[in-house]
Protein backbone atom coordinates (compact mmCIF):
# COMPACT_ATOMS: atom_id res chain seq x y z
CA UNK A 1 0.00 0.00 0.00
CA UNK A 2 1.45 3.62 -0.99
CA UNK A 3 2.44 5.20 1.91
CA UNK A 4 0.76 9.43 1.72
CA UNK A 5 1.91 12.23 2.65
CA UNK A 6 -0.85 12.83 5.60
CA UNK A 7 0.28 8.99 6.82
CA UNK A 8 4.09 10.58 7.12
CA UNK A 9 3.44 13.53 8.52
CA UNK A 10 0.84 11.29 11.15
CA UNK A 11 4.15 9.51 11.57
CA UNK A 12 6.37 12.23 12.34
CA UNK A 13 3.80 13.57 14.89
CA UNK A 14 3.47 10.66 16.61
CA UNK A 15 7.41 9.92 16.68
CA UNK A 16 8.35 13.27 17.69
CA UNK A 17 6.99 13.31 21.18
CA UNK A 18 10.42 13.58 22.92
CA UNK A 19 11.42 16.53 24.93
CA UNK A 20 12.81 19.75 23.37
CA UNK A 21 16.30 19.15 24.08
CA UNK A 22 18.68 18.31 21.42
CA UNK A 23 20.50 14.88 21.90
CA UNK A 24 23.89 15.28 22.84
CA UNK A 25 26.31 15.23 20.13
CA UNK A 26 29.87 14.31 18.95
CA UNK A 27 31.98 17.20 18.68
CA UNK A 28 33.86 17.94 15.22
CA UNK A 29 36.78 20.20 14.47
CA UNK A 30 35.76 24.26 13.68
CA UNK A 31 37.03 23.80 9.64
CA UNK A 32 35.23 20.26 9.57
CA UNK A 33 32.71 20.14 5.98
CA UNK A 34 30.93 17.12 5.01
CA UNK A 35 31.74 15.74 1.58
CA UNK A 36 29.20 13.35 1.43
CA UNK A 37 25.71 13.60 3.33
CA UNK A 38 22.59 11.40 3.72
CA UNK A 39 19.60 12.51 4.93
CA UNK A 40 16.70 10.74 6.81
CA UNK A 41 14.27 13.45 6.75
CA UNK A 42 12.66 15.30 4.10
CA UNK A 43 12.95 18.75 6.17
CA UNK A 44 16.44 18.20 6.75
CA UNK A 45 16.75 17.67 3.22
CA UNK A 46 15.20 20.93 2.33
CA UNK A 47 17.30 23.22 4.50
CA UNK A 48 20.77 21.04 3.30
CA UNK A 49 19.84 21.75 0.02
CA UNK A 50 19.17 25.53 0.59
CA UNK A 51 22.20 25.95 2.03
CA UNK A 52 24.28 25.29 -1.03
CA UNK A 53 24.43 21.22 0.26
CA UNK A 54 23.00 19.91 -2.84
CA UNK A 55 26.32 18.70 -4.40
CA UNK A 56 27.37 16.65 -1.22
CA UNK A 57 23.93 14.75 -0.78
CA UNK A 58 24.96 11.59 -1.80
CA UNK A 59 21.15 9.64 -0.28
CA UNK A 60 17.95 10.65 0.83
CA UNK A 61 14.51 9.18 2.04
CA UNK A 62 12.14 7.85 -0.84
CA UNK A 63 9.60 10.38 0.90
CA UNK A 64 12.95 13.65 0.15
CA UNK A 65 11.10 14.76 -2.88
CA UNK A 66 11.59 18.69 -2.72
CA UNK A 67 13.52 20.60 -4.36
CA UNK A 68 13.14 18.61 -7.33
CA UNK A 69 16.82 17.75 -7.55
CA UNK A 70 16.58 15.48 -4.42
CA UNK A 71 14.74 12.96 -6.77
CA UNK A 72 17.96 12.25 -8.24
CA UNK A 73 19.46 11.30 -5.65
CA UNK A 74 20.41 7.67 -3.92
CA UNK A 75 17.24 6.35 -2.10
CA UNK A 76 17.84 4.79 1.08
CA UNK A 77 14.52 3.90 1.83
CA UNK A 78 11.54 4.91 3.94
CA UNK A 79 12.65 7.29 6.90
CA UNK A 80 10.99 5.05 9.77
CA UNK A 81 12.45 1.94 8.17
CA UNK A 82 15.74 3.00 6.06
CA UNK A 83 17.70 0.13 4.12
CA UNK A 84 21.12 0.62 6.58
CA UNK A 85 23.21 -1.68 4.06
CA UNK A 86 22.31 1.05 1.70
CA UNK A 87 23.59 3.87 3.79
CA UNK A 88 26.53 2.06 4.92
CA UNK A 89 27.72 1.52 1.23
CA UNK A 90 27.25 5.17 0.21
CA UNK A 91 30.07 5.57 2.97
CA UNK A 92 29.41 9.39 3.87
CA UNK A 93 31.14 11.40 5.74
CA UNK A 94 27.90 12.74 7.39
CA UNK A 95 24.47 11.34 8.15
CA UNK A 96 22.07 14.08 9.65
CA UNK A 97 18.32 12.62 11.51
CA UNK A 98 15.79 13.70 13.64
CA UNK A 99 15.93 12.09 17.40
CA UNK A 100 13.08 9.44 17.99
CA UNK A 101 13.66 8.13 20.93
CA UNK A 102 11.61 4.84 19.45
CA UNK A 103 13.30 4.77 16.81
CA UNK A 104 16.29 2.23 16.63
CA UNK A 105 17.91 3.40 13.33
CA UNK A 106 20.42 6.37 14.47
CA UNK A 107 22.08 3.59 17.26
CA UNK A 108 22.64 1.16 14.48
CA UNK A 109 24.05 3.45 12.61
CA UNK A 110 26.95 4.75 15.26
CA UNK A 111 27.59 1.08 15.26
CA UNK A 112 28.95 1.14 11.91
CA UNK A 113 31.05 3.94 12.96
CA UNK A 114 29.10 6.67 10.97
CA UNK A 115 28.56 10.08 12.28
CA UNK A 116 25.28 10.97 12.86
CA UNK A 117 23.94 13.93 14.04
CA UNK A 118 20.85 14.22 15.49
CA UNK A 119 18.19 17.28 15.43
CA UNK A 120 15.17 17.66 17.34
CA UNK A 121 12.02 16.57 15.76
CA UNK A 122 10.62 20.34 15.87
CA UNK A 123 7.23 21.01 17.80
CA UNK A 124 7.20 25.16 17.83
CA UNK A 125 8.41 27.91 15.26
CA UNK A 126 11.31 28.59 17.31
CA UNK A 127 12.16 24.92 17.34
CA UNK A 128 12.53 25.31 13.64
CA UNK A 129 15.06 27.84 13.42
CA UNK A 130 17.26 26.45 16.05
CA UNK A 131 16.76 22.82 13.59
CA UNK A 132 18.06 25.57 10.95
CA UNK A 133 21.08 27.20 12.68
CA UNK A 134 21.66 23.42 14.13
CA UNK A 135 22.31 21.71 10.79
CA UNK A 136 23.64 25.26 9.10
CA UNK A 137 26.63 24.80 12.18
CA UNK A 138 27.59 21.49 11.59
CA UNK A 139 28.30 22.00 7.84
CA UNK A 140 30.07 24.89 8.48
CA UNK A 141 27.23 27.21 6.40
CA UNK A 142 26.23 29.31 10.06
CA UNK A 143 26.12 32.90 7.69
CA UNK A 144 23.68 31.00 5.27
CA UNK A 145 21.63 29.18 7.98
CA UNK A 146 20.95 32.08 9.68
CA UNK A 147 19.93 34.09 6.63
CA UNK A 148 17.13 31.44 6.11
CA UNK A 149 16.43 32.09 9.64
CA UNK A 150 16.04 36.01 9.68
CA UNK A 151 14.16 35.57 5.59
CA UNK A 152 11.79 33.41 7.37
CA UNK A 153 11.15 35.48 10.78
CA UNK A 154 10.83 38.69 8.98
CA UNK A 155 7.41 36.74 6.86
CA UNK A 156 6.28 35.91 10.25
CA UNK A 157 6.18 39.47 11.12
CA UNK A 158 4.43 40.30 8.18
CA UNK A 159 1.95 37.19 8.03
CA UNK A 160 0.73 38.53 11.97
CA UNK A 161 0.87 41.84 10.72
CA UNK A 162 -1.96 40.94 8.28
CA UNK A 163 -3.79 39.08 10.53
CA UNK A 164 -4.57 41.98 12.45
CA UNK A 165 -7.62 43.30 9.86
CA UNK A 166 -9.42 39.83 11.16
CA UNK A 167 -12.22 40.80 13.69
CA UNK A 168 -11.63 37.38 15.28
CA UNK A 169 -9.98 34.37 15.01
CA UNK A 170 -11.57 31.88 12.70
CA UNK A 171 -11.26 28.28 13.83
CA UNK A 172 -9.64 25.76 11.43
CA UNK A 173 -10.13 21.86 11.58
CA UNK A 174 -7.12 20.32 10.28
CA UNK A 175 -7.65 17.21 8.83
CA UNK A 176 -4.33 15.18 8.54
CA UNK A 177 -5.51 11.74 7.92
CA UNK A 178 -8.46 9.44 7.47
CA UNK A 179 -10.52 8.98 9.18
CA UNK A 180 -10.42 11.96 10.79
CA UNK A 181 -6.62 12.88 12.31
CA UNK A 182 -6.13 16.06 13.47
CA UNK A 183 -3.79 17.93 15.26
CA UNK A 184 -3.12 19.06 19.00
CA UNK A 185 -1.58 21.94 20.91
CA UNK A 186 1.62 20.66 20.63
CA UNK A 187 2.26 20.92 16.95
CA UNK A 188 3.99 23.78 15.23
CA UNK A 189 1.46 23.77 12.50
CA UNK A 190 -0.81 25.05 15.46
CA UNK A 191 1.32 27.93 16.26
CA UNK A 192 1.48 28.58 12.32
CA UNK A 193 -2.38 28.63 12.35
CA UNK A 194 -2.15 31.14 15.71
CA UNK A 195 0.37 33.65 13.51
CA UNK A 196 -2.01 33.67 10.63
CA UNK A 197 -4.51 34.68 12.92
CA UNK A 198 -6.49 31.37 13.02
CA UNK A 199 -6.93 28.90 15.71
CA UNK A 200 -6.58 25.29 15.75
CA UNK A 201 -9.98 23.54 15.96
CA UNK A 202 -8.20 21.35 19.23
CA UNK A 203 -5.81 22.95 20.45
CA UNK A 204 -6.64 22.78 23.94
CA UNK A 205 -5.67 18.94 23.02
CA UNK A 206 -2.14 18.03 24.62
CA UNK A 207 -0.86 15.73 22.24
CA UNK A 208 0.67 16.36 18.74
CA UNK A 209 -1.80 13.94 16.62
CA UNK A 210 -5.15 12.80 17.53
CA UNK A 211 -7.91 10.94 16.15
CA UNK A 212 -11.32 12.52 17.26
CA UNK A 213 -15.13 11.79 16.39
CA UNK A 214 -16.71 13.08 13.78
CA UNK A 215 -19.84 14.20 15.97
CA UNK A 216 -17.16 16.01 18.55
CA UNK A 217 -15.55 17.84 15.16
CA UNK A 218 -19.32 18.52 14.31
CA UNK A 219 -20.01 19.92 17.87
CA UNK A 220 -17.26 22.03 17.85
CA UNK A 221 -18.64 23.90 14.16
CA UNK A 222 -15.14 24.92 12.35
CA UNK A 223 -15.37 28.27 10.88
CA UNK A 224 -12.57 26.83 8.21
CA UNK A 225 -12.04 23.28 7.43
CA UNK A 226 -8.40 22.18 5.93
CA UNK A 227 -8.35 19.00 4.27
CA UNK A 228 -4.84 16.87 3.15
CA UNK A 229 -6.80 14.15 2.34
CA UNK A 230 -10.01 14.49 1.08
CA UNK A 231 -12.02 16.71 -1.57
CA UNK A 232 -14.24 18.88 -0.52
CA UNK A 233 -16.77 17.33 -2.08
CA UNK A 234 -16.56 14.57 -0.72
CA UNK A 235 -17.01 16.76 2.97
CA UNK A 236 -19.91 18.11 1.62
CA UNK A 237 -20.96 14.48 1.42
CA UNK A 238 -20.25 13.02 5.30
CA UNK A 239 -23.28 12.67 7.16
CA UNK A 240 -24.16 15.82 9.56
CA UNK A 241 -21.61 17.81 8.30
CA UNK A 242 -23.92 20.10 6.50
CA UNK A 243 -24.91 22.02 9.70
CA UNK A 244 -21.06 22.85 10.17
CA UNK A 245 -20.44 26.53 9.51
CA UNK A 246 -17.28 26.09 7.28
CA UNK A 247 -19.66 23.58 4.70
CA UNK A 248 -22.59 26.10 4.65
CA UNK A 249 -20.33 29.01 3.70
CA UNK A 250 -17.89 26.70 1.31
CA UNK A 251 -14.71 27.39 3.52
CA UNK A 252 -13.71 24.14 2.95
CA UNK A 253 -9.76 24.08 1.22
CA UNK A 254 -8.76 20.95 -0.05
CA UNK A 255 -5.84 21.97 -2.54
CA UNK A 256 -2.96 22.99 -0.50
CA UNK A 257 0.59 21.97 -0.85
CA UNK A 258 0.51 19.73 2.39
CA UNK A 259 4.35 19.62 1.98
CA UNK A 260 4.53 22.98 2.51
CA UNK A 261 2.60 23.11 6.09
CA UNK A 262 3.49 19.80 7.52
CA UNK A 263 7.54 19.86 7.21
CA UNK A 264 9.18 21.90 9.93
CA UNK A 265 11.77 24.19 8.17
CA UNK A 266 11.81 27.46 6.57
CA UNK A 267 9.27 26.78 4.10
CA UNK A 268 6.72 26.44 6.39
CA UNK A 269 6.25 30.35 5.93
CA UNK A 270 4.61 29.62 2.47
CA UNK A 271 2.11 27.79 3.60
CA UNK A 272 1.58 29.89 6.03
CA UNK A 273 1.16 33.02 3.24
CA UNK A 274 -1.17 30.35 1.05
CA UNK A 275 -3.21 29.29 3.74
CA UNK A 276 -3.68 33.19 5.13
CA UNK A 277 -4.13 34.65 1.62
CA UNK A 278 -6.96 31.80 1.23
CA UNK A 279 -8.75 32.13 4.05
CA UNK A 280 -8.91 35.82 3.54
CA UNK A 281 -9.92 36.14 0.51
CA UNK A 282 -13.02 33.55 1.85
CA UNK A 283 -13.62 36.13 4.30
CA UNK A 284 -13.78 38.47 2.05
CA UNK A 285 -15.80 37.43 -0.78
CA UNK A 286 -18.57 37.42 2.23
Amino acid sequence: MKTTVPTILLALLFFSVSGCESPSQERRPADYEARSIVSLSPNLTEILFDLGLGEQIVGVTIHCTQPPAAETKEKIGDFLNPNLEKIVSLDPDLIVAEHWPSSRTVPQLKKFGLHVFETISPKSLQEISQTIREIGQIVNRSERAEDLVGEMQSRFQLIQERSQKLSHRPSVYVEIDLPSWTIGKNSFITEALEVCGFRNLFDDMGRPALEVSKEVIVSRNPDVILSFTVSAAEIRRRPGWTDIQAVKRGYIIDTMDEGLLSRGNHHLVEGMEQLQRRILEMLDAN
